[in-house]
């Protein structure tokens, strides 16, 4: 019987599992960027997700590759004859994966349509009906494999396309295109991404808080996909900028804008239900060296606390590329700290991390991504 999968970007396969994990959470992992669901009755869920490359509904796979390309076209032959409605139809195959599986992708289009053709199903390249996904998942590099995946084989999948609504168009908001722009603006897929992580599996926020807004990054991506948004900033040219770029960006949802500090938030906004603070905080090179940018940080995790103590925080915070190499991460710094003192500095203001993870900047920059969630 099929079942879904999810395909996952290849940027980050772990950042996607943790995507998904958030949204609406997965069954099992079959390869690092391929998860299964059982409940796709809440499929909607993932249709702003960041990393979320494809839908496969109905799908199968296979890890034995002892297989011909005519072997393959046959399994899918036969799959098809019980998913595949009347219409026309286009067969999509493709690799991913360092460790490339070789079969030829072209041979397997052109075998499988020639099994499939017929008086009720016609092949149309261009704007079929449906369009049958197969992919050949090869594994990554063993250098850069995730040690928990060792045990894993190369798999390949097919099943039918299922349509994402808002599919996202990331190039179509490239932050130079904006009204407002600074070299510091958060990339679009990014800033999505945070407020993907902000969600647990059964809770979504309704509203978005971002203490640090700047030109507006995670504010846009919060109103595309309808939440409300409260953004504040000390600096009044970063909250003029902001709301250009939000008007620029015709999102549905509602937003304020307001020139705030941290130290006055809780005041400005009060307590918010179904809130999650998403922000990417100050950290040009003597912000975040300095205790003043730890103070800072803290004293936003406290007021997310106060402002709603059952909600979530998803932030970034700027490391060395170090500590994503090695697993010893505690004695490299973290806002200037070594990390062992900063959790413990987080633990301290109400909020447990249920995620960490650090992707690399530049050579001497990396950002570690928080996800944390009430302790009590």
């Amino acid at each position: 019987m099929g079942q879904v999968i999810l395909v996952g970007s290849g940027w980050n396969p772990f950042l996607f599992r943790a995507e998904i994990k958030s949204l609406l959470g997965y069954d099992k992992i079959i390869h690092p960027r391929l998860v299964t669901i059982i409940d796709n009755s809440r499929i909607d869920n993932l249709s702003n997700s960041a990393l979320l490359d494809d839908i496969l509904l109905n799908a199968e796979f296979i890890d034995n590759l002892n297989i011909s390309e005519k072997e393959i076209s046959t399994l899918i032959y036969r799959w098809a004859i019980n998913n595949l409605p009347r219409g026309s139809f286009a067969i999509r195959t493709k690799k991913i994966g360092e460790e490339k599986i070789s079969l030829s992708t072209s041979r397997i289009e052109r075998e499988t349509g020639s099994y499939i053709v017929s008086e009720h199903n016609n092949v149309n390249l261009e704007n079929p009906d449906y369009e049958i996904v197969v992919i050949l998942a090869g594994l990554e590099d063993e250098s850069c494999r995730e040690k928990e995946f060792d045990t894993l084989k190369p798999v390949i999948i097919w099943g039918m396309r299922g349509k994402l609504q808002n599919k996202n168009k990331f190039d179509n908001r490239n932050p130079i295109e904006r009204p407002f722009f600074k070299p510091v603006s958060l990339d679009p897929r990014l800033a999505r991404l945070m407020i993907s992580l902000s969600h647990r599996s059964n809770w979504a926020p309704k509203r978005i808080i971002d203490p640090f807004c700047g030109t507006g990054g995670i504010a846009i991506e919060a109103i595309l996909q309808g939440f409300e948004v409260l953004a504040s900033d000390l600096d009044s040219v970063m909250v003029e900028g902001t709301e250009k770029n939000l008007l620029w960006s015709n999102g549905e949802g509602k937003y304020e804008v307001k020139r705030c500090s941290i130290n006055n938030i809780v005041e400005l906004w009060g307590k918010q239900e179904d809130s999650s603070f998403v922000f990417d905080p100050p950290y040009g090179r003597n912000s975040w060296k300095s205790d003043n940018g730890l103070d800072i940080f803290l004293q936003a995790l406290k007021a997310a606390y106060l402002i709603n103590s059952q909600g979530t925080i998803c932030t970034m915070l700027p490391t060395v590329p170090e500590f994503i190499l090695d697993k010893n991460s505690s004695k490299y710094l973290v806002m200037g700290k070594r990390w062992q003192e900063l959790e413990n500095l987080i633990n301290s203001t109400g909020w447990n991390i249920t995620l960490k993870h650090t992707i690399k900047v530049h050579r001497s920059l990396a950002r570690l991504i928080l996800v944390c969630h009430p302790s009590h």
